[in-house]
């Protein structure tokens, strides 16, 4: 016989519904806290050239910014913009990072388009493949059975849905998974009849890590 008090703290927790808060689930493009890494987050300024608008979770490519001379030889104002000119990636070839609402205050919504929108002009930020940021991604509903997979599985960006998916043997996607989230997610649902995007929450989430060629 002992004294001792077995406890395993583990196994110790609040009575249920008590004092709790449900934190599961992640925001599309909402790249997680990481002050190693947030220095890393960059900006610049979608493209006249671009035909829709961009928001948060989506690979864009970066453009050297060509600025516009007047007659007299001087830059045009706003013209000679400070960082790159960024439009929405349409292959992984020309893919540099993934858009992210992360400190982008100035995103359009209206009461028909709740998710903020960048249009032509408007500033975008946006981290680096290669930056070690961690961001949520739409994924594929097939590709639930990613749990218990290891982290740098190889996937495929589908530039028509707009979601990681199922590796094509030769367009491997720059990012490890490291967690797959199936409820509680916030991911875009964009209406190119419309314009207007709006936030639905019956999707499933990949949490990646900005991996591949260095920023």
């Amino acid at each position: 016989m002992t004294a001792q008090i077995s406890l395993n703290p583990m196994a110790t927790t609040n009575a249920g519904g008590l004092f709790t808060t449900n934190t599961a689930g992640y925001t599309q493009g909402d790249a997680q806290d990481d002050p190693a890494i947030r220095f890393a987050l960059a900006g610049g300024v979608l493209s006249t050239a671009a035909t829709t608008p961009i928001w948060g979770g989506i690979p864009i490519e970066e453009l050297i910014p060509t600025a516009q001379v007047g007659a007299q030889g001087q830059v045009q104002p706003g013209t000679d913009v400070i960082g790159s000119s960024i439009l929405q990636a349409v292959s992984l070839a020309t893919s540099t990072g993934i858009c992210v609402f992360n400190q982008a205050f100035a995103g359009i919504t209206t009461p028909q388009s709740t998710v903020p929108l960048y249009s032509p002009g408007m500033s975008v930020n946006f981290y680096r493949f290669g930056s070690g940021a961690r961001i949520p991604l739409r994924l594929d509903p097939a590709l639930v059975s990613l749990e218990g997979e290891i982290i740098n599985t190889q996937l495929t960006w589908d530039f028509t849905a707009n979601w990681l998916t199922t590796f094509d043997g030769t367009n491997a996607f720059p990012v490890k998974v490291l967690r797959v989230s199936t409820t509680g997610n916030k991911s875009v649902s964009y209406s190119s009849d419309t314009g207007n995007a709006n936030w639905i929450t019956t999707e499933i989430m990949a949490l990646c890590l900005l991996s591949g060629y260095s920023a």
